[in-house]
């Protein structure tokens, strides 16, 4: 029995989606606790990076073994190589984001407007890294047609 479907070209399409979107509510609900501070929402989030890192690593895995395993021209190689760049940027990025925000939240126990304006500052410069990887990542698949079948 085979682990993919036949139709899927390798496992990094398929779970990418859940880290850009993990990660982007986490930045989204790390804005809205500068207006709206509940503790669910504190936990929501920091729940939400936790997860989109992970999802994150295993997106970085998944896509360099992908680009491991596939002939490229030399334009296709070196938006590949790109891509892989911001991917990296994003996993180590979110991983520190994701240390910072529970050393803020829940060993310094910090609340305080100023904490959260880093906070959702730190968290909005890492959504423009996260944009970064997905636009270096559509534009394989629609641009060289990575991963689409003939």
């Amino acid at each position: 029995m085979e682990l993919l479907p036949a139709w899927a070209p390798g496992v990094h399409p398929l779970i990418i989606h859940f880290p850009i979107a993990l990660l982007s509510l986490a930045v989204g609900l790390t804005v809205v606790d500068l207006a709206y501070s509940r503790k669910w929402l504190t936990k929501a989030t920091a729940g939400l990076y936790l997860l989109g890192s992970l999802g994150a690593i295993a997106s970085y895995i998944s896509g360099r073994s992908a680009a491991d395993s596939i002939g490229l021209n030399l334009k296709a190689e070196v938006a590949i190589g790109t891509h892989s760049d911001w991917g990296l940027y994003t996993l180590l990025y979110f991983l520190a984001m994701t240390i910072i925000y529970y050393l803020v939240k829940f060993m310094l126990k910090q609340d305080k407007i100023l904490f959260k304006v880093i906070l959702a500052v730190l968290a909005l410069a890492g959504f423009f890294i996260l944009a970064q990887t997905a636009e270096y990542g559509g534009r394989l698949v629609f641009e060289y047609g990575l991963g689409v079948q003939n």
